[in-house]
């Protein structure tokens, strides 16, 4: 009788080839995208069962962070626990060969690579245990690099211990960690870019991540809604929504999706993502968009910059760490027959986004941009000089959770206590604040005001004025100043706002 137990696993490829996994050029988002595909595979095969078994069953995958002090805060242990179907007994023993290809490799585990050269691009030990729904059993193995490569070992010996037949799960634990790993101050960066990879589980609530206790979320850009820029006098019901849906085929390959214009110009938000098999290949948010030429133009016009869709792909191949799409060729001739749907005469994409302008209020923040002199022989620095003090660790900044919504923006240069600074004046259109400021960049010489235009003072007080601009940041780089001093009092920053407002321009 079979007691569903397995002695070892085998994990031939030979064990300088383990070595070498920790050099593969990728990102720490999306080696841990590997392990969320992996659970939403395992979802998909035994998505019946799961829900028969609990009718209000959701997929859960729990990235967890631990933080080393000693070492710059980079991450000493990483655990991802998702409660998917788990791995069978019949998976098992093919799951640890590394770059056996599934029999179905139809899905998102298509290439048999993610979990082992995931694991160890981040951590030189790992471990995974695993129940499988419907079985009484689960399985362990420990993967130490280090005691595999010394002793050429072939196969990982398999421990077990009983479990509830109900019970399903999947544990991953990463230790020793290889260079690769990410610091603290990478974390907002992950959680944005896996929102961004699994937006499209994550718009139809199917999928629940959770990274260091942070439910992820993805804000979807807000699309125009105006007249055609020919007609701006038009009555109010003859505003359309720019917003074109795609549905493409080009001989084997096809393309489905949409294309629309940004309703403000936003860095990052422009651009397209591509998609494949319901997930991000290309254009994860901070990893950079697709822009084919054909339909965005030149770099830095207002197509360019106004642009940006979703396109689901079909008939290509990706990388096979699934951060690019293969075939580029192919890919540029789709964009081309792709560029009639968008540029047609009833419903005209390309003229609107090129010739579509914003408001008086963002007209007078760009008329504030122009005016002020950025030249490098003219742009005086300011310089402030403070009485030192004991050095105190600043007081850590809160972290804004959206990206606000940049319509313009312009730079200043600071001189505080030796160390030049660029103040990076943006003009936003999101957020509840009416200014605040960003030091997360301070350690490179760069400090970022905030001056939220959309605020209701400027709705009460009129478009926004070089005089008010000027106020606004001088009180944002005050209280910068105060806190790097350790001593964020209402009192210390007023005395740094009277030093800075002699010298301030706008």
């Amino acid at each position: 009788m079979n007691d569903g137990k397995i002695s070892v696993v085998d994990i031939t490829i030979g064990a300088n080839m383990y070595g070498r996994i920790s050099d593969i050029t990728n990102t720490p988002s999306h080696v841990l995208a590997e392990f969320v595909d992996n659970a939403i595979q395992s979802y998909k095969d035994k998505k019946a069962e799961l829900q028969s078994q609990d009718s209000d069953y959701k997929l859960k995958v729990d990235i967890t962070f631990e933080w080393d002090p000693e070492d710059d805060n980079r991450a000493s242990k990483i655990t991802i626990r998702d409660n998917a179907g788990g791995i069978g007994e019949s998976k098992f023993v093919e799951a640890f060969k590394l770059a056996h290809t599934p029999d179905d490799n139809s899905g998102l585990n298509e290439f048999g690579m993610g979990m082992k050269t995931a694991a160890l691009w981040l951590g030189e030990v790992w471990s995974v245990e695993s129940s499988a729904i419907g079985e009484d059993i689960s399985r362990k193995i420990v993967f130490d690099l280090n005691n595999v490569m010394a002793n050429e070992l072939k196969t990982l010996p398999v421990t077990h211990k009983p479990e509830y037949t109900k019970e399903h799960y999947t544990l991953v634990t990463i230790s020793s960690p290889t260079k690769n790993v990410p610091s603290i101050k990478s974390l907002p960066k992950i959680k944005d870019e896996l929102a961004s990879i699994y937006r499209k589980y994550l718009r139809t609530n199917e999928i629940e991540i959770v990274v260091n206790d942070q439910k992820l979320t993805f804000e979807d850009p807000t699309i125009l809604t105006a007249p055609f820029h020919k007609k701006p006098g038009t009555p109010e019901g003859d505003k359309l929504y720019w917003r074109k849906d795609i549905d493409f085929r080009f001989g084997k390959y096809r393309a489905t999706g949409f294309i629309a214009i940004l309703k403000t110009i936003q860095q990052t938000k422009n651009g397209l993502a591509l998609l494949r098999r319901g997930r991000v290949v290309v254009g994860a948010d901070t990893d950079g968009r697709y822009y084919p030429k054909v339909l965005f133009g030149a770099m830095g016009n207002f197509r360019f910059k106004r642009l940006f869709g979703e396109l689901e792909l079909e008939g290509f191949d990706v990388a096979f760490n699934k951060n690019d799409i293969q075939d580029r060729e192919n890919l540029e001739m789709l964009m081309e027959a792709l560029k009639s749907e968008i540029h047609t005469k009833e419903f005209d994409l390309f003229t609107q986004a090129e010739n579509y302008r914003e408001d008086e209020r963002a007209k007078q923040v760009k008329k504030i941009v122009r005016g002020h002199n950025t030249s490098k022989e003219k742009n005086q620095k300011i310089e402030i000089v403070t009485h030192p003090l004991p050095i105190v660790q600043p007081i850590p900044q809160p972290v804004i959770p959206v990206e606000p919504t940049v319509i313009d923006e312009y730079t200043d240069v600071y001189v505080i206590n030796g160390i030049q600074y660029t103040l990076n004046v943006q003009f936003v259109e999101s957020g509840k604040d009416l200014v605040w400021i960003a030091i997360d960049k301070a350690k490179d010489g760069e400090i970022i005001c905030n001056i939220n235009t959309s605020h209701p003072y400027f709705s009460h007080f009129g478009k926004p004025t070089p005089a008010i601009i000027a106020l606004l940041k001088t009180i944002a780089i005050a209280k910068y100043i105060a806190q790097k001093k350790g001593n964020d009092s209402t009192g210390e920053m007023l005395e740094n706002f009277n030093q800075l407002i002699l010298k301030t321009k706008v």
